[in-house]
């Protein structure tokens, strides 16, 4: 696997940051992200050039603002829908403009359909797009992981995009931190050749007796407290986030393990993360240690579109000596 190389961010002058500005601004950011994307050869194929391009284009826009979440607009974080505990906010549309942008100037991937988090259903990315039952590129995109984070500061913010085709079959995936230079991005995935950032092998003594440092949701630690995972002697709680940023957070060796064995991620959300860490080559197993198959979900999902409900639980770890030893301390203690 080749290391990824980690440009400096393309900054925009008279940085906006109100929605209607950062919208104006897609065309020249969607530019510089062809130009980068293509000088930095990382692309394979014509998914990952679309893939690639809309994490770059992302990165351009939205990192200049969440590097100063003093200045967000407040129109930005005005909730449009969603759940009472994480609303949409006009903020997550910026992504959805940036992917459609995007795609009515390419011309290579032919009937692309794209489901956006904050959408209920499969749609077309250009129009006159061909018929649903024609296409083989299906387009899955988190314009914005964590929104719900930005007013308390938690800068663990990230967006995501995977294209899968018909079979289930991951075409490219990535990750783009909107905070840091964190990035994953990964195409020809299927035994050719992959670009990730992997670290230096662990030293696995130190593994089976150092605290675990663990990633997991606030809302799900009432359920998940009295684990064995979380006494003092087995693990500690580092982050409040279990998809992008902790997934980079993993990869560059501060988070030890990602655990969400009680809800999971909704299917959209994993179909990029859950993609990613396994493509990546780490460790990922539902909570009993049973493989997950995602290309069957990824089926799953483009025939039968489903709801927000249809949850992924799973646990994500560093090395395979850390993901059983997780997963041993993800049972209840005898008698509970």
């Amino acid at each position: 696997m080749g290391a990824i190389e980690r440009p400096q961010p393309l900054t925009l002058t008279s940085e906006p940051t109100s929605f209607e500005g950062i919208v104006r601004r897609i065309p020249d950011a969607v530019e510089m992200a062809k130009m980068e994307a293509k000088s930095s050869r990382l692309a394979h194929t014509p998914e990952g050039e679309y893939a690639l391009t809309y994490l770059l284009a992302a990165r351009n826009l939205m990192r200049p603002v969440l590097n100063d979440m003093r200045a967000i607009g407040s129109d930005l974080l005005t909730p449009t829908g969603g759940w009472e505990y994480n609303p949409q906010r006009m903020i997550d549309e910026i992504g959805t403009s940036i992917a459609l942008h995007i795609a009515r100037q390419t011309t290579n991937i032919p009937n692309l359909w794209m489901r956006v988090e904050e959408h209920a259903k499969w749609t077309p990315t250009r129009p006159n797009e061909g018929m649903w039952e024609e296409c083989n590129r299906f387009a899955i995109i988190d314009p914005l992981d964590m929104t719900a984070s930005i007013p308390r500061g938690d800068r663990v913010q990230t967006t995501g995009i995977a294209i899968y085709d018909r079979q289930g079959a991951v075409q490219a995936v990535g990750i783009m931190s909107l905070v840091d230079d964190g990035m994953l991005f990964m195409d020809e995935i299927d035994g050719k050749e992959s670009n990730v950032t992997k670290g230096a092998g662990a030293d696995k003594k130190l593994e089976e007796a150092a605290p675990l440092r663990v990633a997991t949701l606030t809302r799900r630690m009432h359920a998940l407290r009295d684990l064995p995972l979380f006494t003092s002697q087995h693990g500690v709680w580092v982050q409040d986030c279990v998809s992008g940023y902790a997934l980079l957070s993993l990869l560059n060796k501060t988070v030890d393990t990602i655990v969400d064995p009680v809800k999971g991620n909704p299917w959209y959300e994993f179909l990029i993360w859950g993609a990613a860490a396994k493509a990546a080559g780490v460790p990922i197993s539902d909570p009993s240690g049973k493989p997950i198959d995602i290309a069957g979900i990824a089926r799953f999902a483009i025939q039968k579109n489903p709801d927000e409900n249809y949850r992924i639980q799973f646990v994500i770890s560093k090395t395979p000596e850390i993901h059983q030893r997780v997963l041993s301390l993800l049972k209840p203690p005898t008698g509970k």
